[in-house]
């Protein structure tokens, strides 16, 4: 089947993307003439400025009126989709420093996430945050269902934060870490343990204990995070000596 004008820009846009990311083409300058984009992939220049277009949304280029199209800093940009190729720069690869430092944030988000939950929270919200635990427990035999109804317990938690930041963070955070299933998973088994986890925290919040659920949600990252960068580092080949210093 032939290759739609679609999937080509978006092939073309991904790999421009990349090279932007890891540094093969210099912040303030121009990319190539489309012209030579268009040899370069073997594609037409439709595909090209479509694909240009869409690394425009990326705020990763911006047109110049008569000089071409700038590259612009990724470290500006808040598109996922250029975290996630800072973090995974090639298949079966995991940058472990942007991988700890995205885990880092991570973490914050949690903990500020449930403790204001814990302060505001309704009925309404506790009442979506039950139905949620009980889809876990009937999806517990299921990976795939499982994976889903955990991220969605945790959009209903950004929703009982009543930020509507929170919300957008959380959407993002989980748009990121797309990629990177089989290494969350760690940390995210679908047993009765980790479900049992979960009940905790929605009872800490339902209680209102502030600061009981922020040092729950504190020490699972403290217990959560090393184990992370050890399974990424296993999960891109590196030698054991790397895998036990992220355990350590």
């Amino acid at each position: 089947m032939a290759e739609g004008t679609g999937r080509k820009a978006d092939r073309v846009a991904n790999d421009l993307l990349r090279s932007i990311v890891r540094g093969d083409v210099e912040v303030g300058s121009l990319l190539p003439k489309e012209a030579e984009l268009a040899e370069r992939y073997g594609v037409n220049r439709s595909v090209v400025r479509e694909a240009i277009k869409l690394l425009e949304v990326h705020r990763l280029v911006r047109p110049i009126r008569r000089r071409g199209t700038e590259v612009l800093d990724p470290m500006a940009s808040v598109s996922p989709e250029v975290l996630r190729a800072m973090m995974t720069p090639g298949p079966g690869r995991v940058n472990r420093e942007v991988f700890r430092d995205f885990l880092e944030i991570r973490a914050s988000l949690d903990v500020q996430m449930t403790t204001l939950a814990a302060t505001r929270r309704t009925p309404a919200d506790l009442e979506e945050l039950d139905a949620h635990l009980a889809r876990l427990k009937d999806a517990l035999h299921d990976r795939a269902r499982y994976d889903v109804h955990a991220d969605a317990l945790t959009r209903a938690v950004a929703r009982a934060a009543h930020n509507r930041i929170f919300q957008m963070l959380v959407w993002w955070n989980q748009e990121v870490a797309r990629d990177l299933g089989d290494i969350f998973r760690t940390v995210r088994p679908a047993n009765e343990p980790h479900l049992a986890g979960l009940s905790l925290v929605v009872g800490l919040i339902r209680a209102g204990e502030v600061e009981q659920v922020r040092t729950l949600v504190e020490a699972f990252h403290d217990w959560a995070t090393p184990r992370l960068l050890a399974a990424a580092a296993l999960s891109t080949g590196e030698p054991l000596s790397v895998v036990m210093e992220g355990l350590t």
